[in-house]
């Protein structure tokens, strides 16, 4: 069927038992399905299209924006232009949500402080409770003044100027993406500094301190953070840490801070090519915290009892680079592994926290007391113990000037750690 009037041609054709319309308009040709087999429908379908081309001739009707000529037409006229999409609305991500992103956007840091972060806005999420659940613009400076408030009362005041610092720059971070109007940190109580730190104290004194009681669970963990162990102390730890063992690993993550004073991150960084057995010497390599690239590195002197385990230790594990690596593994210790590894042998010992099993009275730092504290007393040059340590600050050395040197002999080779003769090395 077509339709001839004016100028304006129609007509309609079947198709595959399909009836397609096709029709003129402003000297272009439209063909489209008119979805029917009937042809007394497709009749009435082509009779609008003729309506509706007429009537945009004349001007009496327009195609609106957004909509084609053949729709339009073919809806008799009807179609309407659509509605422009709503606005979305800018939805806060949740506490969860932001601290996974402000994480994930600290790759310059050093992974042990990442860890950290991480670890105080995990506590944060915790106290909050459901309130954590919520877009992150709902936190309120309320909610973190309690959060500052009750840490302090569990806490040790050092720990919770640490907590509150992340949240100052995690909130500013916040801001700066979009995601809170301003950082509900403004106005925060600051925490005043607990001036210098403690000095140093050993085993004997921190257990006549816990002894006479009055002291809350954080109160006495941050006893056990100025513990410095005595060579013979040192050596019973060894002792323990090598036959008490699940994994080889363990041993080493012990010997090679107590000889050396190295840190964490720096024993699990350790490569056997920092280790110069024929020289004797081995290098420490450490990253500042606010600069993960920017690595700094010191030589140490080998003692001949180190340089015997990691000689066994290299013999038992052939191939890697890192040397504090599980047998077999080549890849490095994770931080939570080397956690494990280091206290499991010292479980359920006298070096573990009464009814606080799963916490040790001395961790990787101990060591680095130690070997600090036990050099001052062996009346070794200052200017040779900030060499070994790496220590820059007179608020370090402080820790163990108390010390009063006796005698001026070799820094590393003055080390003897031998174990007590006779007595009961656990609980």
């Amino acid at each position: 069927m077509s339709v001839k009037g004016c100028t304006i041609m129609a007509s309609i054709f079947l198709k595959d038992g399909v009836f397609v319309a096709r029709f003129r308009y402003q000297g272009r040709e439209f063909k489209r399905s008119l979805k029917t087999g009937v042809r007394r429908d497709a009749e009435l379908a082509l009779a609008e299209i003729v309506r509706a081309v007429h009537r945009l001739r004349v001007g009496l009707m327009a195609v609106p924006a957004g909509v084609t000529v053949p729709e339009f037409v073919l809806s008799g006229g009807t179609l309407a232009a659509p509605a422009p999409p709503a606005e979305p609305v800018a939805v806060a991500p949740t506490l969860a949500e932001a601290a996974d992103l402000y994480i994930g956007n600290l790759a310059h840091l050093a992974p042990a402080t990442r860890l950290t972060v991480a670890v105080h806005l995990r506590t944060l999420r915790r106290v909050l409770g459901p309130a954590s659940a919520g877009p992150v613009d709902r936190v309120t400076r309320a909610d973190l003044e309690r959060f500052v408030q009750g840490r302090l009362k569990t806490q040790a005041a050092e720990t919770v100027k640490k907590e509150r610092s992340t949240l100052v720059s995690f909130f500013a971070w916040c801001a700066v993406e979009g995601f809170v109007a301003s950082p509900p940190t403004a106005g925060l109580t600051p925490l005043k500094g607990s001036g210098d730190a403690h000095r140093f104290q050993t085993l004997s004194e921190i257990e006549a301190v816990v002894a006479r009681g009055g002291l809350d669970a954080a109160e006495e963990w941050a006893l056990w953070g100025r513990l410095y162990l005595t060579p013979p102390e040192v050596g019973e730890v060894l002792d323990l840490a090598r036959t008490r063992s699940r994994r080889g690993v363990s041993h080493v993550l012990h010997a090679v801070p107590a000889y050396t004073g190295m840190r964490r991150g720096e024993v699990l960084r350790l490569r056997w090519s920092d280790v110069d057995f024929e020289r004797r010497g081995v290098v420490a390599r450490s990253r500042k915290q606010s600069r993960q690239a920017a690595e700094t590195s010191r030589r140490i002197d080998l003692h001949p009892d180190l340089e015997a385990i990691l000689l066994d230790w290299r013999g038992r594990r052939p191939r890697g680079q890192f040397v504090a690596c599980d047998e077999g593994v080549s890849e490095p210790l994770a931080l939570h592994q080397a956690v494990e590894r280091f206290s499991q042998p010292l479980k359920g010992t006298r070096w573990s926290i009464p009814d606080r099993g799963h916490l040790l009275k001395l961790g990787y730092h101990t060591y680095r007391h130690s070997i600090a504290s036990n050099l001052a007393a062996a009346g070794v040059d200052q200017r040779v113990i900030d060499e070994l340590m790496g220590h820059t600050t007179e608020a370090m050395r402080k820790r163990y000037r108390h010390l009063a040197p006796r005698a001026k002999r070799s820094a590393i080779e003055s080390l003897v750690f031998s174990a007590p003769k006779g007595g009961g090395l656990l609980a």
